[in-house]
């Protein structure tokens, strides 16, 4: 099939380095990079004086005052998964929908773009920020579909917002051509002030994630020769190890309260799911799935107990429910459709 064959490249462009020609990716999305970051620019107001004359101003000459900014309020619905289908008008595209995990109803995002992957939800749970497959651009979009805006113009891939919404880290090879081999960057989540974290062109960096309270950002990255966990502070300082494994670590994301860590382990087809204490504690290692099928990019409920995960365990790309313990794993899609790609909003 056509499209089967399309998402088999797609997925094994995107996990390993998200760089533009990745070797041997890892089963699970990653991002990819390069060319300049596009700088917001809201240039200040300019003072005009008005050259001295006999005539007065008038007096009812009204004085400009500044817009007020709009209030964005939290969203407080019901929580909600995001995730990327080709259950659209075209199967060859790929584009965002949202699914309720407790009655299974999906609505389409209609971002207009033609391979939307990737995506993440902002702290407040109003907006997604998601990669262009293909190009690489980032952009966010509000989770009605309006406000589509771009934030990047170079390959830039696997985003993650900060906890006070006011930055996304992702990664890119924006300066590292030719290597092509990722390094994590932050960029405001309005655009501009591109600030490189991590410049590593030997290594590749990759899949960033913050933690609920802004101290800390894990990424993946085979600077211990395979690929594992690491943590650094926001401003690229104070690296720290997690993960000493034997096979690699392919993606990672934070629990809610930010004490755990669930990861994708394994290589070849077969990928399974694990949580580790923040600290890299391996007696606190939980095995969530244990099968030959390839399962990937997990994400947390916001209650912490449970985590959404991609498989292929059905024989088609599906979205799974499994327990944080390992427990009560359920099927939340099974249709014809691919899916992949789940975010469990806030």
């Amino acid at each position: 099939m056509k499209f089967r064959s399309f998402v088999i490249v797609l997925i094994f462009s995107v996990l390993v380095a998200a760089c533009a020609t990745p070797t041997e990716p890892p089963p699970t999305p990653t991002k990819v990079p390069p060319t300049e970051a596009p700088t917001a620019t809201h240039p200040p107001p300019t003072e005009t004086s008005v050259p001295p004359t006999e005539t007065p101003i008038p007096t009812e000459t009204p004085i400009p005052t500044e817009e007020p900014t709009p209030t964005i309020t939290a969203y407080d619905g019901p929580p909600r998964i995001v995730f990327s289908s080709n259950r659209g008008d075209d199967p060859n595209k790929l584009d965002l929908f949202l699914i309720d995990p407790e009655t299974a109803e999906i609505t389409p995002i209609n971002t207009g773009i033609d391979v939307a992957i990737l995506p993440s939800w902002s702290p407040d749970g109003n907006q997604i920020v998601f990669a262009q497959a293909q190009v690489w651009n980032l952009y966010t979009i509000f989770a009605d579909g309006s406000s589509l805006t771009q934030l990047t113009d170079f390959r830039s891939n696997n985003a993650d917002w900060s906890p006070d919404g006011s930055q996304i880290v992702f990664q890119s090879d924006h300066q590292n051509e030719p290597e092509d081999t990722p390094d994590i960057y932050v960029i405001d989540s309005i655009g501009g002030n591109l600030v490189e974290l991590l410049d590593a062109p030997e290594n590749i960096d990759y899949a960033p994630r913050w933690s609920p309270d802004g101290s800390r950002i894990l990424y993946i990255s085979n600077s211990a020769e395979s690929m594992e966990i690491f943590v650094m502070n926001p401003d690229g300082s104070d690296i720290t190890q997690l993960t000493d494994s034997n096979s690699p670590v392919s993606g990672a994301a934070w629990s809610p309260d930010g004490e755990q860590i669930v990861f994708v382990y394994g290589s070849g087809p077969a990928t399974e799911l694990y949580t580790i204490a923040k600290d890299g504690d391996v007696g606190s290692v939980v095995r969530l799935t244990s099968d030959e099928f390839t399962d990937t990019a997990p994400s947390f409920s916001p209650n912490g107990e449970k985590v959404v995960f991609a498989s292929n365990r059905s024989g088609n790309w599906d979205l799974w429910i499994v327990n944080a313990d390992g427990t009560g794993l359920t099927q939340l899609t099974d249709d014809e459709f691919y899916d992949n790609y789940p975010d469990w909003s806030p």
